[in-house]
């Protein structure tokens, strides 16, 4: 199975990785949640019930 190219150009041997700008903040109302859940945190809330719903006669 064939792979990528060689890099034979030496602007192609020379070149870096990418740099890209930082990413902006996150927006006020999300909330970053990790994976390493451990066993001595305590457990989140539970989310409240949605609303009834309303029954129109």
């Amino acid at each position: 199975m064939k792979t990528r190219p060689r890099k034979t150009r030496p602007s192609d041997i020379r070149r870096g990785p990418t740099v890209y700008p930082p990413l902006p903040p996150l927006p006020p109302d999300w909330t970053l949640v990790s994976e390493d859940i451990s066993a001595d945190a305590p457990a989140p809330a539970p989310a409240p019930a949605p609303p009834e719903a309303v029954q129109s006669e």
